[in-house]
């Protein structure tokens, strides 16, 4: 009886160390997790070996380098294309060359963009110079004449009347033609009815427009103040002459109206 006792516990206790060491085995084969302290923190943080994202997807970047690339090369490759354009003198490129160079030489609304900047933040805008001319609607009488500056004085040669834009001024041989109102240089070029040109954008607006010079000292996008040297006038019998046009808004303006030439 006896032995049959100890043989039911030798039993009991083997089938306990096989449920002990399984148990340990399906324990040792889950995913470990290890604390991690912080000194500055007195929870206790998990480390999570698996990452959040799925196996295979790929990391979201600020900016992709080969699309950066690729706009890089593309700007390269316009410019080296617009300096041959410009290089070459084949006939079949002449249009090309035209929009190119019209694109840069379109009028900027510098008054509409000042007077956007001003009603926004309430001081002229910083590229501009911080001392502009008055307006010509904003003065009357005798001080119209002081609105603009004379170019070169002379005697009236082709009065408004007859051009329908501007005049055209008789004066000494090798006068300066000289700014008659602050702004920037918006275009210089060769017309074909007025000769050398130069077209300048008042910051009020308007527009003043000096040609058949002989020779012109000034660049495209140059800030010109009143009074400054443009060029000088071409000669005819040993006499000088220049053309001279005011513009305000799309109207051209007499120029006898603001402007004394004697």
């Amino acid at each position: 009886m006896a032995n049959r006792v100890d043989e039911i516990r030798r039993k009991i206790q083997a089938r306990r160390r096989k449920i002990s060491s399984e148990i340990g085995r399906k324990e040792r084969s889950q995913p470990q997790y290890y604390p991690s302290h912080s000194e500055s923190r007195d929870d206790t943080d998990y480390y999570f070996p698996s990452s959040a994202k799925g196996a295979g997807e790929p990391e979201e970047k600020l900016f992709r380098k080969d699309i950066l690339m690729f706009q890089i090369l593309t700007a390269v490759c316009l410019f080296l294309i617009v300096g041959i354009l410009f290089r070459t003198q084949i006939p079949q490129l002449e249009g090309a060359r035209q929009f190119v160079k019209n694109s840069f030489e379109q009028e900027f609304q510098f008054a509409t963009v000042a007077n956007w900047y001003e009603d926004q933040f309430g001081k002229p805008l910083a590229l501009l110079p911080t001392t502009r001319d008055v307006a010509l609607e904003n003065l009357e009488g005798e001080e119209l004449n002081v609105a603009y500056a004379v170019p070169a004085t002379g005697r009236v040669t082709k009065s408004f009347d007859q051009d329908g834009k501007g005049v055209i001024i008789e004066t000494v041989s090798n006068s300066n033609v000289e700014a008659a109102k602050s702004g920037m240089v918006r275009f210089v070029a060769e017309e074909e009815t007025l000769g050398k040109t130069v077209i300048i954008a008042h910051y009020d607006g308007g527009e003043s427009w000096y040609a058949m010079l002989d020779k012109v000292e000034v660049n495209l996008y140059d800030h010109i103040e009143a009074g400054k040297k443009i060029g000088t006038v071409s000669l005819n019998d040993n006499k000088g002459f220049y053309y001279f046009a005011l513009k305000e808004g799309e109207t051209f303006i007499n120029p006898l109206e603001v402007i004394s030439f004697d």
